[in-house]
């Protein structure tokens, strides 16, 4: 297979993913408003199960906590970590940091300082790969091969 070949392949995966990204979202959509048509429905006709297809359907109430605006909590003057701490709940907090947020703080630090530190460097791995980059191209061209 030859490099524009394999270019032109992954070109089309890319755009596919992004279509099936797109469907996916569409298709959550539409779930979730049929599920609030259903939901209704159910309730208007005092229809708590019902099976059809082979499978059974019921209706389920269910509670939803999440957590409030930040600017919420400011207006009220409570700190979440805190209220959760103060009320026996802080084993649920847990540190996370994210590969993404990892990688881009390690580049920066690795720029201004040169390398990792030794403390770094006991607690990071790091290694080289390559990636493909790609983006549109602004002008005709490009090297064709």
């Amino acid at each position: 297979m030859e490099l524009l070949e394999m270019l032109s392949n992954y070109q089309a995966l890319l755009e596919k993913k992004d279509a099936l990204a797109k469907q996916t979202k569409d298709n959550n959509a539409a779930i979730e408003a049929a599920k609030e048509q259903i939901t209704q429905q159910m309730i208007d006709d005092d229809c708590p199960k019902i099976s059809t297809g082979g499978y059974s359907f019921s209706l389920q109430e269910k509670t939803i906590y999440s957590k409030r605006s930040e600017a919420d909590m400011a207006a009220d003057g409570v700190d979440f970590f805190d209220t959760l701490r103060e009320e026996g709940l802080g084993d649920i907090i847990k540190e996370t940091v994210t590969t993404q947020t990892l990688g881009s703080t390690m580049r920066a630090y690795v720029e201004e300082h040169g390398a990792l530190s030794d403390a770094l460097g006991k607690v990071i791995n790091t290694y080289e790969t390559f990636d493909i980059y790609r983006r549109k191209d602004t002008k005709k061209g490009g090297k064709a091969v």
